[in-house]
């Protein structure tokens, strides 16, 4: 029972040892990758690019956070005139290093921070008392939290964009320039203004433009209305022909002694006498068509322009009799 025990719990120590070794090489690791982005950052700085530099030491400091890395940072942002990011790094600098015990690096960040805070140019945003749901604002590229609203918070100099927006509703934008010292300024968003719901599509956009459809209603009709009116013609001019063909026709048959002796006619007669009753009917259907076609083109090319008429216009269609013939017109005039 002991035996098992003691070898539980070296195996236990084992695991313990082992596990520290694999943590403190990837710690290890880190160090070394953050030592190395150091170094390049004090070359930057030394060659006079600040802003490359900045970009090393704010690197560094990610792999492996330290009071020096932080104190560099810091000075490499006040000379660039980023005084609210360089007194940030400062008072974080000297927190790490008052945990970890270094006074030297305490006392410089300390100093560095009180150097620069007198002159810190400083923004207030003011948020609308009623928000909507999802309502957030942004500094540049900073989400601000609701605390953060109605403060004066130390800022960078230079101009920052300030945008407010939520779901359904038009986002606010405004850009504010802040000076290099001692700024003060204050930025008050109003009530965003909640979009319109979606409209439904105005009556006759599925089927295209009501009024475009009209005019070329309209247009057809007259265009139609004077077809009408041509064939009416010809209709007409035609009936008339075959009516004086039919009458001449008859008369001659009745005139002729072989054909009609004593007004009686043979069956030569007779047949000539139907054959002109037939050019009489064609000639009856020519003029009734051509009438109506004649009126019906009439109507159409006045009320072409009142889509109510023409939509209710007259309707033409042929009407056959046993002996006779011509149009049937009706609708509304």
């Amino acid at each position: 029972m002991h035996t098992m025990f003691a070898n539980r719990l070296l195996a236990a120590a084992c695991l313990c040892l082992a596990l520290a070794a694999i943590t403190t090489s990837a710690h290890a690791g880190d160090k070394a990758l953050a030592e190395s982005l150091f170094r390049a950052g004090r070359q930057l700085m030394e060659a006079g690019k600040t802003e490359e530099a900045c970009k090393k030491f704010a690197a560094s400091n990610a792999q492996d956070p330290s009071p020096g890395t932080l104190l560099n940072l810091a000075a490499c942002n006040e000379k660039l005139g980023r005084t609210a990011t360089a007194w940030a790094n400062f008072k974080e600098a000297a927190t790490m290093a008052h945990d970890r015990g270094r006074s030297e690096q305490q006392t410089a960040a300390e100093e560095g921070a009180a150097r620069l805070e007198p002159g810190l140019s400083k923004l207030q945003i003011n948020a609308p008392d009623e928000r909507p749901e999802g309502f957030k604002v942004t500094r540049g590229e900073t989400e601000l939290s609701e605390g953060s609203f109605g403060v004066p918070l130390a800022v960078d100099p230079g101009d920052h964009e300030i945008e407010a927006s939520a779901p359904g509703h038009a986002p606010w934008k405004t850009t504010v320039s802040i000076g290099r010292s001692k700024d003060q300024r204050t930025v008050t968003i109003p009530a965003l203004r909640k979009l319109p719901e979606a409209a439904a599509p105005p009556p006759g956009a599925e089927g295209g433009d009501a009024r475009m459809d009209t005019a070329t209603s309209g247009t057809d009709n007259k265009t139609l209305g004077y077809v009408l009116a041509g064939v009416g013609g010809a209709a007409l001019i035609g009936g008339g022909i075959f009516g004086i063909l039919a009458q001449k026709q008859a008369s001659d048959a009745q005139d002729d002694p072989s054909l009609c002796p004593d007004k009686k006619c043979t069956p030569a007669g007779r047949d000539e006498i139907d054959a002109a009753e037939s050019k009489a009917l064609i000639s009856t259907i020519g003029v009734g068509v051509g009438v109506a076609a004649i009126g019906a083109g009439v109507v159409l090319i006045l009320t072409s322009g009142d889509a109510n008429k023409a939509s209710k216009g007259p309707q033409v269609a042929p009407l056959v009799a046993r002996r006779g013939g011509g149009l049937s017109l009706s609708g509304s005039f």
